[in-house]
């Protein structure tokens, strides 16, 4: 799976946590709310929002009591910009349901996009303590994610570690510990998780520009052109590859 948003995957990959195995199942013998709901997640993994929002406010309508329903209509919602409906839904999820930790894990990561932190990270905290919830690397990361973002580097390096701990193959903490690494002139750190992330996701524009970053710092300077060239082949419309072209020019 190629990473073209770190915030947009964590959404995605909370949505298998959403669908229990029994609504996997292709009979019809479910509920039509069931059958609603599985029908929209396919359009929306399949790009088809559109279709996908009819189906899931129409899942909804026909039971209004079901968490899943609730939780997944808001991850639509974050993706056609409707960020005060998606806050509504996973409140309602979470309502409904206080052992629904992939809304809450939703919420958190929301509630933190909007700059309220502390409100975010007792949620996640919540998430995180939770023995029955299946994808806690989820949690963990959303977790360090927030904590950068309020300034706590520290906390943010231990959060994603323990993603790491929980699922050594969870690619987007690979790249966010990236990050921290690079800021913290950490250099070595920063090119071994560059290679664990793009061995596991393949490079992705902002994985090149750390691996360029990281080889400048470093001094090997033919490395860093590498993953330069890279970078402009590979991803030429990127805000990265214009920055790589500034940064070249400069030298």
């Amino acid at each position: 799976m190629r990473l073209f948003g770190l915030v947009l995957l964590l959404i995605c990959l909370a949505l298998p946590a959403c669908i229990s195995d029994s609504q996997k199942d292709t009979g019809d013998d479910r509920p039509p709310a069931e059958l609603y709901l599985i029908k929209g997640v396919k359009y929306m993994e399949n790009g088809r929002l559109d279709v996908a929002q009819q189906d899931l406010e129409h899942a909804v309508e026909l039971d209004d009591k079901n968490a899943e329903a609730h939780n997944v209509l808001g991850v639509l919602y974050e993706r056609i910009n409707r960020t005060g409906d998606a806050e509504m839904q996973y409140q309602r999820a979470s309502a409904l349901d206080e052992n629904n930790y992939a809304a809450a894990n939703n919420y958190g990561r929301l509630l933190c996009a909007q700059g309220k932190y502390d409100q975010a990270m007792e949620l996640l905290q919540t998430v995180i303590g939770s023995k029955s919830y299946q994808t806690p690397w989820l949690g963990l990361t959303n977790a360090g994610l927030c904590a950068k973002s309020k300034g706590l580097g520290a906390d943010a390096d231990h959060y994603l570690r323990k993603a790491l701990e929980s699922n050594p193959n969870f690619a987007p903490a690979l790249l966010e510990l990236a990050k921290l690494s690079l800021e913290n002139r950490n250099y070595l750190s920063t090119r071994a998780f560059i290679e664990r992330f793009e061995s596991l996701n393949g490079p992705v524009a902002e994985s090149l520009f750390i691996g360029m970053q990281t080889e400048q710092a470093l001094g090997n300077a033919k490395e860093a052109d590498a993953y330069r060239k890279k970078l402009q082949q590979q991803f030429p419309e990127s805000k990265e590859a214009m920055r790589s072209l500034k940064s070249h020019a400069t030298q």
